[in-house]
């Protein structure tokens, strides 16, 4: 279900967001680009009608009968109709001028394939510590991306078949990793990953990576590293473990990340 007739033609970037039917009113756009199309992937109450401020010409807005954010990314990496797909949440704003920036990298580096970079809190104070130089990602100092401090070349993940694994991320019994998954399966087919010191966007929510204390965390923490790392997993949960000792509130919490646990 569309706004009204798409006008955007051949267009460079896409703006991915997803959301859900009660969140989707404040997204805020950026101003028209005829090199950017916008595309929305709403979860939720498909019956809502679309509010006015999404009603634009660049803009697709798609009403998903799926749930969990990893459905909703994987439509935008089937969908996207730009070279390159940003990936976005309803609470975030792009560094506008940026996207240029990662899209020149992409087209004078034709090997690599997915880019990170830094995003800010609603303050204007980076959400995490970021190196200051340019590094090739890789299975280990991947794990604290975000999703919405990436983008990728389309054409190439849907060449590869590398796409996030849904039974991760938001909407799902483990409620995070998502986008480190994504990540490692796609260096785990050969694509190169680049992290480059960039501001993406300002966003406004706050991460799942920084929720400690619960046996949820704990359980999903083990079933990403699980996922990643396979039989190796158990030494890469005791080196974790030991760096993030004092997040562990409880004994308990402890015996429940160090199982091995596979995703449903």
């Amino acid at each position: 279900m569309f706004g009204q007739e798409f006008i955007v033609n051949n267009p460079i970037v896409t703006l991915g967001y997803s959301t859900l039917s009660e969140r989707y009113e404040q997204i805020n756009l950026p101003e028209i680009d005829p090199r950017v199309e916008i595309l929305i992937g709403v979860q939720g109450n498909n019956q809502s009608q679309t509010p006015k401020h999404l009603l634009r010409g660049d803009t697709r807005v798609s009403y998903l009968d799926s749930l969990g954010v990893t459905k909703s990314r994987n439509y935008m990496i089937n969908n996207a109709k730009g070279d390159y797909l940003f990936f976005g949440d309803d609470d975030i704003d792009w560094e506008v001028n940026n996207i240029w920036e990662i899209v020149d990298y992409f087209k004078n580096h034709s090997d690599t394939h997915l880019i990170s970079g830094r995003t800010l809190n609603a303050d204007g104070f980076y959400r995490k510590s970021y190196p200051n130089r340019s590094r090739k990602l890789n299975l280990l100092n991947s794990a604290k991306t975000g999703t919405v401090e990436m983008a990728i070349r389309v054409n190439q993940f849907r060449l590869s078949k590398v796409y996030f694994d849904e039974g991760f991320g938001a909407g799902s019994k483990n409620f995070l990793g998502d986008e480190y998954i994504f990540i490692t399966d796609a260096l785990k087919q050969g694509i190169r990953c680049q992290y480059l010191p960039i501001d993406f966007s300002m966003h406004k929510g706050i991460s799942s990576g920084v929720i400690y204390g619960s046996v949820e965390d704990a359980q999903a923490r083990s079933a990403v590293l699980s996922r990643v790392f396979e039989r190796t997993a158990l030494l890469i949960k005791v080196a974790f473990l030991l760096k993030n000792i004092a997040k562990f509130k409880k004994f308990s919490l402890i015996r429940t990340f160090l199982k091995t646990v596979r995703k449903e």
